[in-house]
């Protein structure tokens, strides 16, 4: 095949004809946005790859990315455009874009009240946006696609439905939830109190007919309005536009069994009268949605099972064998190929995403799958590089990925090195929070440094970190492992970061010049200081990360962190002064039961060299530690120490001994030995 050309930003763009929502709105290019917008209005895509609906849902993922910003970028519009037909259809698509942050992606039982709270707030606030939307404009029906889901997931409001089903227009809009910080904080991030109050007193005197018409004498009809509501809406869409293929595509979606439907309530569906004017490619598109569900596995572990994984594999391969659109069975080629290289097939996996790479946009995480799939690959064939390509302006992960092909000149990508730092500096504006080491596009390409060594990535790590990502800050400061106060330099800029494996780097290697005497005496008390401000940062935040997302990983950070605390405390070249600083914290993880603690303790209190000397507490602590481990080397080794080897100090030590045991050994429950 042709090499994959490698172009900026701004010929990517061009050549796309889309929407480039992050730089046009940054820069309030209105006329841009219009006529790009009236082109996908009024012409859309023959195949579906770029149409209304798509403009629509790219300024969700675009104010997903910005937050409030886009908000405060669409009221300038207004201003500046008083007539533009588009500005409230993306006022309704950046309330449909909050309540998908506030619901998250979490199961129901997943979701905090205070989650909970600020969704109901964001739907009224939709609702609020959309009614206004309508009395003026009356064929943008890809915001029902958001109404849609929200009434899906936690119904219609009482005030809405009062105001569609009597005619009672609401005075006020509810509180949802206690108020509380929690709610306050959520709900400050997006501005939908003070928007819905400024929606309300500006609500229409009555509802567009669209609303009002055929699609609501209908539900008047049903005997359950419950149930009756999402396909009202679909009702109101499809009078909207006959032809809105992606309003039927979210309802059937809607009702799926997760959702409380089933795959034959959805098939039935596609060949209702409602679908009656789609032509069959429009309704296998509908009918796909089922056949998919049926294919996808929701728990990943069960495809720990050889025979779950096989089954589904029969089934993707049937599903291949139905009459598809090309990007549909693109995606069943993707999952087919995930399904493989689960089963250790890597050179099948990619032969599916070969056949998926042209036709499909992947979300991040699909990315990464495909990336380390094409890092275990023998050919590493050029559909990496397409993948990068179609997803380049789509997501943070595809411009850093298409940056880095265009760097080195892989997976098909023609060599260009000087476009790289273009699309290093879209994929840090496109990511939501730089500090989030988890959502970081330059993280995502670990798997590329493995095969390709880190030398091949370090000018992406070096452009992102003067951006702002914290990954590649702390990536800098391992790749400067040799040079130390390069180190700490970048490791620096990523504790700022809050990251809080960086501040234990700092702290650490802070600390290794007053261990070796390389600092003078008058110097050492402030860099310890220094130092123990970033291992005290790095304990909190560790604690924090630990406790929102529980990995292994940070669990054993967690260790490393209070190690440190115990290394300061018992070693003999930390200033006095960093070592009673110390002591407090390690108390504290010690009568939490920690060993190494324990240890800590009894080598601080049994020097006799110090003011500290505590006889009775040294013996104690090594006590508390031999209850948990009395084969522990460390335990014998400090035994030893406080103990001493003449006749007297061993006498004296049974003495302290009995006393512990007496009083109770701390760090834990049942001190019987």
């Amino acid at each position: 095949m042709a090499e994959i050309a490698a172009l900026t930003v701004n010929e990517a763009v061009v050549e796309r004809d889309s929407i480039d929502y992050d730089t046009w709105m940054r820069d309030q290019r209105w006329d841009d946005l219009e006529r790009a917008l009236t082109a996908l209005r009024d012409q859309p895509d023959e195949q579906d790859e770029h149409d209304y609906a798509t403009g629509y849902r790219e300024f969700i993922a675009y104010t997903q990315r910005s937050g409030r910003a886009a908000l405060d970028q669409l009221r300038q519009w207004q201003a500046q455009r008083p007539d533009s037909r588009f500005t409230a259809l993306l006022e309704v698509a950046y309330w449909a874009a909050w309540f998908e942050q506030y619901r998250g992606s979490s199961t129901a039982d997943q979701v905090t009240p205070a989650m909970w709270a600020c969704a109901r707030t964001a739907q009224d606030t939709l609702l609020c946006a959309l009614a206004r939307m309508l009395a003026q404009e009356q064929t943008a029906w890809p915001a029902i696609t958001s109404v849609l889901y929200t009434v899906a997931a936690i119904g219609e409001p009482k005030w809405w439905k009062r105001w569609l089903l009597k005619g009672e227009a609401p005075r006020s809009l509810p509180s949802h939830g206690k108020p509380s910080d929690d709610i306050g904080e959520l709900l400050a991030r997006s501005g939908a109190a003070e928007a819905g109050a400024q929606y309300l007193q500006a609500l229409p005197d009555r509802l567009a007919d669209v609303l009002t018409g055929p699609a609501l004498t209908w539900r008047r009809a049903q005997s359950n309005d419950d149930s009756a509501a999402l396909q009202y809406w679909l009702r109101v869409a499809l009078a909207m536009d006959p032809q809105a293929l992606d309003a039927a595509v979210a309802y059937v979606s809607m009702r799926m069994p997760r959702w409380g439907g089933s795959w034959e309530e959805m098939l039935a569906f596609a060949d209702s009268p409602l679908c009656a004017h789609f032509d069959e490619h429009d309704r296998n598109t509908l009918r796909f949605f089922a056949w998919f569900d049926e294919l996808e596995v929701d728990d990943s572990a069960m495809l720990d099972d050889p025979r779950v994984l096989k089954h589904h594999l029969r089934l993707g391969q049937r599903l291949l064998e139905r009459p598809l659109r090309e990007n549909l069975r693109g995606r069943v080629h993707k999952y087919l190929a995930y399904l493989e290289a689960k089963a250790g097939r890597i050179d099948a996996a990619c032969a599916h995403y070969a056949l998926s790479a042209p036709h499909n946009e992947y979300q991040e995480w699909e990315i990464m799958r495909a990336t380390t799939t094409w890092c275990g690959s023998g050919d590493k064939g050029p559909w990496l590089g397409q993948i990068a390509e179609l997803n380049r302006l789509v997501t943070p992960h595809g411009a850093a990925l298409y940056g880095l092909l265009c760097l080195n000149g892989w997976a098909g990508v023609a060599r260009r090195p000087e476009v790289a730092d273009g699309w290093f500096e879209r994929a840090v504006k496109m990511t939501p929070d730089p500090s989030n080491v988890r959502d970081s596009p330059f993280n995502a390409m670990a798997a590329l440094e493995e095969v390709f060594g880190p030398d091949a990535l370090l000018p992406m790590w070096l452009k992102a970190a003067e951006l702002g990502d914290a990954s590649a800050q702390f990536c800098c400061g391992n790749h400067f492992a040799a040079d130390r106060s390069r180190a700490i330099e970048y490791f620096r800029l990523a504790a700022d970061n809050n990251h809080e494996v960086a501040m234990f780097n700092v702290a650490s290697l802070s600390l290794i010049p007053i261990r070796d005497g390389e600092i003078a005496a008058a110097q050492v008390d402030a860099a310890a200081s220094q130092a123990q401000d970033y291992l005290d940062r790095a304990l909190a935040r560790t604690e924090e990360v630990l406790q929102d997302d529980y990995t292994e990983f940070t669990e054993g950070q967690l260790e490393t962190v209070k190690d440190l605390y115990g290394t300061l405390l018992h070693s003999d070249w930390p200033p006095l002064s960093a070592r009673r600083r110390a002591l407090p914290q390690v108390l504290k993880f010690a009568e939490a039961g920690r060993i190494n603690s324990m240890i800590s303790l009894a080598w601080w209190y049994g020097d006799k060299t110090l003011a500290g000397y505590r006889f009775d507490e040294a013996v104690r602590w090594v006590e508390a530690a031999r209850h948990i481990d009395p084969d522990n080397e460390y335990v014998a080794r400090v035994r030893e120490f406080v103990e001493g080897d003449s006749f007297w100090s061993r006498l004296k030590f049974g003495m302290a001994q009995r006393k512990a045991k007496r009083q109770g050994l701390p760090g834990q429950d049942d001190t019987v030995l």
